[in-house]
């Protein structure tokens, strides 16, 4: 053979090589884009064999709450799922496996330290190692469900200004005629004097709701200007301190700050606090003290009304500020609600925490008031 020859059969090889090295190199880096792409999904990819876990991806380890992949790694994924829902899973699987499809499923699953994720799972058949095993999705449901309750919220919210409006106007005219002619009657028959103010009271209570209820149907700020929050939050103070002395309850201011001034609407703020106060005086019919704390950052004031009663129990949380809902007697249900519509329209916001060691409210207000 000549070496022209023996040069062109050598390239050949080369080239050859330099292909099967480049496939590999291409197979490789495709490889890594995919275990990159299922290890940090946003969903939690769990491979299972058997029922038994095989892989899962780092959202999943997140998911459930694991240090680490193998406090999870070779257990059954029926462990993770709630009781009462396992055999639906096991159908869902065997099904699977016969061919059949398996659609989206919401599911309970337990976290290893106990507490609960509710999700959505997808399974489909796959391949691991060479043999057949099950490729499950699972869709982490709780922003979804923050999302759906916020709407409802919101549309809860949107309902009952509509009524508000209407139902306040119809109201209030028929409401100061009764208390007009009352107070006539009332110099005409001092002998029922008693019955005059049980009535006049019941009136009173009504006014008080379709003052909560035209504060509710009107959301827009209107008098706006510059307020010194600490001299808002001593008048308030003033204003409750003779009631809070008869409960046995102190109220200790405390400003973190030297001027604390925000713009806003002072009528509509003073309100606020007040409602938050009184909640706060109510939920210690034993006497204790109300701490109210005042701090300013560069961008935002901080209010806080602290109490010393027993905390709002778990199962009404969250339904705090909810229109019409109250557990008092004599409650409208509308002063939280009414409150933080006040602090939104102020581009603020109300976060509200409780344990049984007593409940704080936090009210945050932009020092500059932007709509």
């Amino acid at each position: 053979m000549s070496d022209e020859a023996q040069g062109k059969i050598g390239l050949l090889q080369e080239q050859g090589m330099s292909a099967s090295e480049q496939d590999m190199r291409n197979l490789e880096h495709n490889a890594e884009l995919y275990r990159r792409i299922v290890e940090f999904s946003p969903d939690t990819v769990i491979i299972t064999k058997n029922d038994v876990c095989q892989y899962i991806n780092e959202t999943g380890m997140k998911l459930l709450h694991a240090e680490s992949k193998s406090e999870i790694m070779n257990k059954s994924i029926l462990d993770f799922v709630h009781e009462d829902e396992r055999e639906s899973l096991k159908d869902r699987v065997t099904n699977l496996n016969q061919g059949e499809t398996a659609l989206p499923h919401p599911y309970t699953l337990i976290c290893l330290d106990g507490s609960v994720a509710e999700v959505e799972m997808k399974a489909i058949p796959t391949f691991f190692n060479n043999e057949k095993a099950i490729h499950i999705i699972v869709r982490d449901l709780s922003e979804q469900k923050i999302t759906q309750e916020l709407m409802m919220k919101s549309e809860k919210l949107s309902v009952a200004g509509q009524l508000a409006a209407g139902i306040a106007h119809e109201i209030r005219n028929p409401i100061t005629s009764i208390k007009g002619f009352l107070q006539l009657m009332e110099s005409d028959i001092p002998e029922k004097k008693d019955y005059f103010e049980v009535v006049s009271s019941e009136i009173n209570r009504i006014e008080t709701i379709l003052n909560e209820l035209l504060a509710l149907a009107k959301p827009k700020v209107s008098d706006m200007k510059e307020v010194n929050l600490i001299e808002l939050v001593n008048q308030v103070v003033t204003l409750l301190n003779t009631d809070a002395i008869m409960k046995d309850i102190e109220i200790n201011p405390v400003f973190n700050c030297s001027r604390c001034k925000v713009i806003c609407d002072e009528n509509r703020i003073k309100q606020v606090f007040i409602n938050f106060i009184k909640n706060a005086m109510e939920a210690m019919p034993a006497g204790g003290k109300v701490m109210i704390e005042v701090e300013q950052s560069d961008l935002v004031t901080v209010i806080r009304f602290t109490d010393e009663g027993e905390g709002i129990p778990e199962e009404i949380a969250g339904r705090i500020g909810e229109p019409f809902f109250t557990t008092k007697s004599d409650g409208t249900g509308l002063g939280i609600m009414v409150s933080k519509q006040i602090i939104e329209n102020h581009s603020g916001k109300v976060m509200i925490s409780s344990d049984t060691n007593g409940t704080c409210v936090e009210v945050e207000i932009p020092l500059s008031y932007s709509r």
